[in-house]
């Protein structure tokens, strides 16, 4: 038995390598093959800053000026396979949520073919102009994205080019990369506004003086918004009058005036402990800008509503002891702010 075994074995392995009759005939077949190839991510290729109305890079900005973003991006798979381009206008370095002062982000959606801003419901005056941006409606490898917007009034000011612009890219399945290009410096901004149109300092007997009884704070509110250090001065016209004839100049100095048909105007940033509107360390108004405080920069949080920087004014008007009518007197006191 063991050795009819082993020439089975024998046999079985003789005729394993015997070639095949059809072979030998010569003959074919074949099978389908596929793969797949892997979704390209878009890559952004060059980052700009644009005037609004040409190609001219630009080096400088201006808060409430528009400007634009010119992004060229590339995609293997043609660029009708991008689904949304964002970018970020941002101070020194880059953030994930808009802030006013620092960071400005914007958005363009292929679904829906918008341009939007991503501040929330915050309140803000940088803006996106959607009919000015644009983006390429062809199925080429590579386009140009154009983002028209403008930079709000708390966009940070900053002489050297420390304003940047990055823009990501992404297709269906969010993949995709990003670039920073150029660098801009941004200018100075400051604007003001009272709390009150006007102020009634009530009536004044003859070398006394009055404080503001109207409104019924008794004081005056500036609101500054600035995108810088910022100073805080005031004037006077040098006459007042009754809309007559009667008139009164303004001395200049604190105190009751020492010459007749006279007043004096004084202002501080603090009142006195005696309150009632009396100013704390009294300044002299004049007819020229003198400074009643600084403030710094106005600033603001992310996802926040741009603010402003207020300052309380406490006036006194000094009577001189003689030469003024029994009338009522008007002129114009003026707020100025600068950076």
């Amino acid at each position: 038995m063991r050795w009819l075994i082993g020439i089975a074995i024998v046999l079985l392995l003789v005729v394993g390598l015997q070639p095949s009759t059809a072979l030998a005939g010569g003959g074919s077949s074949g099978a389908t093959a596929q793969a797949k190839g892997g979704n390209s991510a878009p890559t952004v290729d060059a980052v700009v800053l644009i005037e609004s109305g040409s190609e001219t890079q630009v080096t400088s900005m201006d808060p409430l000026i528009e400007y634009r973003v010119k992004a060229t991006i590339s995609d293997f798979n043609s660029i009708d396979d991008i689904a949304e381009v964002e970018f970020h206008i941002y101070h020194t370095s880059d953030g994930s949520q808009w802030d006013a002062d620092e960071v400005g982000i914007f958005q363009w959606t292929e679904s829906t073919g918008l341009w939007t801003m991503e501040n929330g419901a915050a309140a803000t005056t940088w803006s996106v102009n959607s009919g000015n941006s644009s983006w390429p409606t062809t199925t080429a490898a590579t386009g140009d994205w154009y983002l028209a917007f403008t930079p709000g009034k708390l966009a940070q000011a900053d002489a050297a080019q420390s304003w940047h612009a990055s823009v990501t890219a992404r297709d269906e399945n969010k993949s995709g990369s990003g670039m920073t290009g150029t660098a801009s410096a941004m200018t100075t901004y400051a604007e003001i506004g009272l709390s009150a149109a006007t102020v009634d300092f009530g009536e004044i007997e003859p070398g006394q003086s009055g404080y503001i009884q109207v409104p019924a704070s008794n004081s005056i509110t500036s609101h500054v918004t600035a995108n810088g250090d910022y100073t805080l001065a005031i004037r006077s016209d040098g006459t007042w009058d009754d809309g007559g004839s009667n008139t009164i100049t303004l001395s200049g100095t604190t105190g009751m005036p020492a010459t007749a048909a006279q007043f004096s105007l004084e202002a501080d940033d603090q009142e006195a402990a005696a309150g009632n509107g009396q100013p704390k360390n009294p300044i002299a108004m004049t007819t020229g800008d003198t400074q009643v405080t600084t403030g710094l920069r106005v600033a603001t949080s992310s996802q926040s509503p741009e603010g402003t920087g207020d300052t309380d004014a406490y006036m006194a008007v000094w009577m001189a002891e003689s030469g003024i009518a029994e009338v009522t007197f008007s002129g114009t006191i003026t707020f100025t702010v600068s950076n």
